[in-house]
């Protein structure tokens, strides 16, 4: 290291410090530029995956916007509970995750229309499964629009974590 060997010049060793530095910022911020880059296009993926179930039966759906097809009831299955989150990418620390749309199988009409939807989340472990109290990492919890990318952090290197989805209605129900 270049450092080591100008150890006697404090000057150089300063410019060589500087310039460190601003070499880690320039890559970090092309690390973010590139995250941002990774999942728009596994957004994009996945959102095809899906539309092409429709297109091998026969509907030509393709050639309309797919974007705004993803939350058109008539393309949902019934469900009894939420998808689970669509996986984008992961780091370290966090997990970014797309959420679903749901059509809820239900005899309630008011409980037919999901207006919000929210992830939940814990360290993956034998015998409980993720609740609606699972909102200990910062983007758990929060209520937003179907289809919405969730960035979730706080999570610990080397550890594995379970994820899952509520639905709500405009009531909050």
């Amino acid at each position: 290291m270049q450092v080591a060997v100008s150890k006697h010049n404090k000057v150089e060793q300063r410019s060589l410090l500087l310039e460190s530095f601003e070499f880690l910022k320039k890559a970090s911020e092309d690390e973010e530029k590139l995250r941002k880059i990774i999942i728009d296009n596994s957004a994009s993926i996945k959102i095809a995956e899906h539309l092409m179930n429709y297109e091998e039966r026969g509907e030509k759906i393709l050639s309309k916007q797919p974007l705004s097809l993803m939350d058109k009831q008539r393309y949902l299955k019934k469900t009894v509970v939420p998808p689970k989150p669509i996986f984008m990418a992961r780091t370290s620390t966090t997990i970014t995750m797309r959420l679903p749309y749901y059509r809820p199988q239900t005899d309630h009409k008011e409980w037919r229309n999901i207006s919000k939807m929210a992830i939940f989340g814990k360290e993956s472990g034998s015998g409980v499964a993720v609740s609606l109290n699972n909102t200990e990492f910062p983007g758990t919890g929060d209520k937003v629009s179907p289809g919405s990318i969730i960035t979730v952090s706080g999570l610990i290197p080397n550890r594995k974590y379970v994820f899952a989805c509520g639905g709500y209605t405009a009531d909050n129900i």
